[in-house]
């Protein structure tokens, strides 16, 4: 049984379906998408069986091991000096591996109650194990044919109450409102971005910038509905992977990826959401995010990296990120 469980933010219900199928490519269900390749690896789980009686049994599939802090840093010293010449970001990624059995519905439970205007996600399958995560940030949403996101990034401390972000900062985020807003224009009649605000996510906080578009339909009504979903899912996996989760310029961006991280990110970095469930069509990035097998859990946690960054400085953000998951991890 593929299955998938879903609460989105600031809502108190809980939405869970599944199916003995998986379908290639984007359909009605809750859609997965991984970080590389999002359009050929796109797959929906239908939403043929409304709220299955029986626990979620992870999926028995590869684990990595953990990235040590030597490597790591090392990683992101290899990325600063790529960067050096130009005006761009790199977001290195690590996995902390636990050896444990993990309750997997008890630790979705702490997460709704721990982040309420998180995403919160679970689905698993057999092409890709089985994920949960608390994420905050929107990809796309569609009510209608108003489109909604958010340019999210940057990151520090809740507790050093700042009042002023640092230029690091600040260009990590002016990166990505630019390209979602160069990425809706192409698509989109009208795309508006908002007044940016300091957004909470558990112990950290990024700075946040609401971006919203229409997308008019299709000229010919009774085209609307393919043209329409067509056009949906082209967006999406123009929009994903985001400067975000992994850089900018992309194409260099993935390159040294591939290059320097010794695991694959797989879902980590890509999407997922329901897609006309109950009314609902909204698609978040999957981070602050965990693969769960049988016997242990990875977590994953990335940073932005700019020729501005600091090696130990990255480590310990990303150690602030993973706490997102592993102080809600239930295990028995």
């Amino acid at each position: 049984m593929n299955r998938f469980k879903y609460r989105l933010p600031n809502s108190s219900d809980i939405i869970s379906g599944g199916s003995e199928r998986v379908i290639k490519g984007f359909a009605k269900g809750f859609v997965i998408a991984p970080f590389v390749n999002p359009d050929d690896g796109l797959m929906t789980i239908p939403f043929d069986i409304s709220n299955p009686d029986y626990g979620f049994e992870p999926e028995d599939s590869y684990i990595p091991s953990s990235t040590t802090r030597k490597d790591y840093e090392e990683e992101v010293r290899f990325i600063i000096h790529s960067l050096a010449e130009i005006r761009g970001k790199t977001v290195a990624s690590r996995t902390i591996r636990i050896d444990a059995h993990i309750d997997i519905d008890g630790t979705f439970d702490n997460l709704c109650t721990a982040y309420p205007d998180a995403f919160v996600f679970l689905f698993s399958t057999s092409l890709t194990g089985t994920w949960i995560g608390a994420s905050p940030e929107l990809l796309l949403r569609k009510d209608r044919d108003f489109l909604s996101t958010m340019a999210l990034a940057g990151t520090r401390p809740v507790a050093l109450q700042e009042k002023e972000w640092d230029e690091k900062n600040l260009d990590e985020q002016a990166m990505v409102t630019d390209f979602i807003i160069d990425t809706l224009s192409r698509h989109c009649g009208t795309v508006t971005a908002g007044k940016k605000f300091t957004k909470k996510a558990g112990q950290i906080e990024h700075i946040c910038t609401p971006i919203s578009a229409y997308m008019p339909p299709s000229d010919l009504a009774e085209e609307y509905e393919d043209s329409y979903t067509n056009r949906l899912r082209q967006l999406l996996t123009e929009l994903s992977p985001t400067p975000a989760v992994c850089g900018s310029d992309r194409i260099q961006s993935l390159e040294l990826i591939k290059r320097y991280e010794k695991f694959p990110r797989e879902m980590y970095g890509g999407f997922c959401g329901p897609n006309d469930i109950e009314g609902t069509t909204a698609f978040f990035v999957n981070l602050r995010s965990a693969k769960v097998s049988k016997e242990a859990a990875a977590i994953y946690a990335g940073c932005g990296i700019t020729p501005l960054s600091h090696p130990e400085k990255e480590w310990l953000e990303t150690e602030l990120k993973s706490k997102t998951i592993i102080n809600q991890l239930k295990t028995s």
